[in-house]
């Protein structure tokens, strides 16, 4: 998947790879005219794109291009808070509706509860690492020649 950012704030998707676009352009087919969908993405704004683009994308004439790969890893620390939103919902509802263990029982129900905790644990250290990956490749230093390629195209910097 790649990401097509515009000075007028459309993000636009194409499902390839970013080297087969980048053959096209060889032979002919420049970026430009690949068969971009414009619907915006779900789940990430153009502001974001734009911060991913001008630091680890492609210059497409008429914007800049981004892999989804850096899109995603952007994207990775909210989806997995969603996860843990959800399953904390269910843990919850599951409890509440739990009969009271029989005494034969107590030592698997208190098992089963150490496993919980040990996997919302495990959670939460994928949820910092993803964070810790996603701020890394957001303070990645803005490429110049990326800079120059959006003024180019119409669009404006923003400010750091």
């Amino acid at each position: 998947m790649l990401y097509l950012i515009t000075p007028d704030g459309i993000v636009s998707t194409l499902d390839a790879g970013l080297g087969d676009v980048l053959v096209d352009a060889r032979r002919g087919r420049p970026l430009a005219r690949q068969p971009w969908v414009t619907q915006p993405p779900s789940g990430i704004s153009p502001e974001k794109v734009l911060a991913v683009a001008l630091r680890h994308g492609v210059d497409a004439g008429i914007g800049l291009v981004v892999h989804g790969g850096f899109i995603d890893q952007v994207l990775e620390p909210e989806r997995l808070r969603a996860a843990e939103r959800n399953q904390n919902r269910i843990a919850a509802q599951l409890q509440s509706i739990a009969a009271e263990p029989r005494h034969e029982d107590r030592d698997w129900h208190r098992r089963q509860r150490a496993i919980a905790e040990e996997a919302r644990q495990a959670a939460a250290g994928s949820i910092r690492r993803s964070e810790e990956a996603a701020e890394e490749l957001l303070e990645a230093p803005v490429k110049d020649r990326l800079t120059r390629a959006w003024e180019r195209a119409g669009g404006l910097v923003p400010a750091s």
